[in-house]
């Protein structure tokens, strides 16, 4: 109940609307529909006879919460109690909020502190709770970031708040992701070689933005377990995925992901923000035993092992192809072009691996049952391409120096 009345209060109906409870049975199939008539008096009553009984509207300011201790070390403590109490915090140490910590947060924006984020409403879905820049440097302050983290997460929230998609209060464990280019990344100390996605104390920016987002989707959007989300797993939620392309590190030549994605020009700051859903990281082997006779052997086996790791998420979109971000490292990537493949001649070869054959098709019954009424299984083609646009590829050059593994992520 508690994620459907999170539902409710994004589609701006108010959190205490009545409510006439069916058990989950019910909607299985082959199920028993008696319960319907059962409570049809209850329905008619909560659709004419019920009234809200809180009808204030508009946006309150309150009270900052007071915490005292024996010592600094009792204050500190307790402030995590309450926090985790009411629900603010990921489940993790916190610093507490301060006046004088989220001021200093404030220095690295140029934005009033009550302005909405992105200007607008600056509603986050589902719970559409109102972003201002001083609740976005309240969340940085609770992450343990720094004013100049600030930009990044800024046009993270933007992004945010425009797209209002609610796919990560779904059941399917989406987290958050943020690829950045430009300078800012190494002005901020953002990861692009080893140990990319954490944790790594000499590149800290990472960590404590991401986890700024998931808790502006907590405490703004109310993605609260169980409540505005209900993803069983949760996967990497505590700061989903923050890093930076290795652009110092790739082949001449070669274009950096915000030039291929927006034709933005190299040199200009750029954050982007995506979801992963269904199944997230997926590492495969680049190299095999080491014992390739030569490097564009090696290429074509990790070709290969890719489109099979690739394949594990095809259904959730067939056609053009199921998006996602293709990783490879600055010494995979220089290997490559040294022998003449450049990102599109790879896209396009693994575009040719994704396929399945009818044989497959019969094997995963769910699709065999949806193309019944519509498709003459024996008159379908020996390969049924799964990666028709080939685009949906996408390419980051990024991670630690190593020729052994690279990464897929749905």
């Amino acid at each position: 109940m508690a994620a459907t009345r999170q539902a409710i209060m994004g589609q701006g109906l108010p959190p205490e609307a009545p409510w006439v409870v069916f058990e989950y049975p019910l909607f299985l199939v082959d199920s028993d529909l008696s319960p319907i008539r059962e409570k049809f008096t209850e329905i008619v009553d909560a659709l004419t006879k019920w009234r809200p009984g809180n009808t204030t509207t508009g946006v309150f300011n309150k009270a900052p919460v007071e915490v005292s201790g024996s010592n600094y070390e009792d204050a500190h403590a307790k402030a995590q109690y309450i926090f985790l109490q009411k629900n603010w915090s990921d489940g993790l140490a916190i610093f507490p909020p301060t006046k004088n910590r989220v001021d200093w947060i404030l220095a690295g924006t140029d934005h009033n502190r009550n302005e909405t984020v992105g200007g607008g409403s600056g509603k986050v879905a589902p719970k559409q709770g109102i972003l201002t820049y001083e609740v976005l440097a309240t969340c940085m302050a609770m992450a343990g970031g720094r004013p100049e983290y600030m930009p990044v997460a800024e046009a993270v929230c933007k992004t945010i708040i425009e797209k209002q998609n609610t796919l990560m209060t779904s059941s399917g464990g989406a987290y958050q992701g943020i690829c950045v280019n430009g300078p800012i990344a190494k002005q901020i100390r953002l990861n692009s070689r080893f140990s990319l996605f954490g944790p790594n104390p000499n590149h800290p920016a990472g960590g404590a933005i991401g986890r700024c987002i998931s808790l502006v989707l907590m405490n703004v959007g109310g993605h609260v377990a169980g409540q505005g989300t209900i993803a069983e797993y949760g996967e990497m939620r505590f700061t989903g995925l923050c890093f930076a392309e290795n652009e110092g590190s790739l082949p001449k030549g070669w274009t950096t992901f915000a030039e291929d994605q927006y034709q933005r020009e190299r040199g200009t700051n750029s954050a982007t923000f995506f979801i992963t859903f269904l199944g997230g990281l997926r590492p495969f082997v680049h190299r095999g035993s080491g014992d390739e006779p030569n490097f564009e052997t090696e290429m074509q086996e990790s070709f290969f092992r890719a489109a099979n790791v690739m394949k594990s998420v095809w259904t959730y979109s067939p056609s053009p192809g199921s998006p996602g971000i293709l990783f490879y490292n600055s010494m995979i990537c220089g290997n490559m072009a040294r022998i003449g493949w450049t990102k599109d001649k790879i896209r396009a070869r693994l575009a040719e691996l994704l396929f399945v054959t009818p044989e497959e098709i019969k094997d995963r019954t769910d699709i065999q049952r949806a193309a019944a009424a519509k498709v003459d299984m024996a008159k379908l083609p020996a390969r049924i391409p799964l990666m028709t646009d080939p685009r949906n590829i996408h390419f980051v050059c990024a991670g630690g120096d190593h020729p052994s593994l690279a990464m897929w992520l749905a």
